[in-house]
């Protein structure tokens, strides 16, 4: 299900890009990442909420959220996060790829985010009360339209932290009926429920230019390599490998 909204005007709404971590070239973002460990997890995706305007990608969806100087990923890829237990998804990495809808040939292969999983709460409510106050306005689902974090509706006990009720509705009407997934998703065989991800701010890497391309399918749901072995996929956007 694409985590995205549309305005009833025109335009769409999209997420500004951050300043940091902004359109690294390929050389750039291995530089950046000498010092990682290059045999950790990387969990790489198809992002359906990007479209090209004039050249430039913009993500009009929700999740990741990159507003506040953090990426999140709360409201997207809920299968996906049940894999691991919050706990063991610090230190892991995400990327998200851009589909098909973005452009053609080389540019539907483009990296639009990658970061490493710096935290990792069970509820909103943890996430909630975690996050630095103006980076929880930023991402806010009931203040912005494209914000991926619920807010309690005052203090209650943490027994309720995973009752929809118990939090303010999306500004988006489209999305309350999301609520339940994004506040209570679990996955059918083992009762996990999905984790809430935050970057590390030392790793993460976000584009709206078509600079640095995936060589390989990823389709749907999601693909798991070594950071080592999707670094050794990217190539130059204009480029293939050979």
């Amino acid at each position: 299900m694409p985590c995205t909204y549309y305005s009833r005007k025109k335009e769409l709404h999209y997420q500004p890009i951050p300043m940091t971590g902004r359109n690294y070239g390929i050389n750039k973002l291995r530089q950046s990442l000498n010092s990682a460990d290059l045999s950790a997890p990387i969990y790489c995706y198809v992002m359906t909420t990007i479209r090209n305007y004039d050249g430039t990608l913009q993500h009009i969806g929700s999740g990741p959220n990159w507003q506040g100087g953090i990426i999140t990923l709360c409201t997207c890829k809920h299968y996906m996060r049940t894999l691991n237990s919050a706990e063991d998804w610090m230190g892991l990495w995400v990327a998200g790829i851009s589909s098909v809808c973005a452009g053609a040939g080389d540019r539907k292969d483009v990296l639009m985010y990658l970061m490493r999983v710096g935290r990792a709460f069970k509820s909103h409510y943890d996430l909630w009360h975690a996050l630095p106050p103006g980076v929880r306005l930023a991402k806010a689902t009931d203040t912005n339209p494209l914000g991926d974090v619920y807010k309690p509706l005052g203090a209650f006990k943490r027994e309720y932290q995973f009752d929809i009720c118990r939090y303010h509705r999306p500004l988006s009407h489209s999305r309350w009926y999301d609520m339940i997934r994004d506040i209570d998703y679990r996955r059918n065989d083992n009762n996990r429920r999905a984790a809430l991800l935050v970057g590390d701010v030392k790793y993460i890497f976000v584009w709206d230019q078509y600079m640095i391309a995936f060589e390989g399918s990823i389709k749907r749901g999601h693909k798991k390599f070594e950071l080592r072995e999707f670094l050794g996929r990217l190539h130059e956007a204009n480029q293939r490998k050979q």
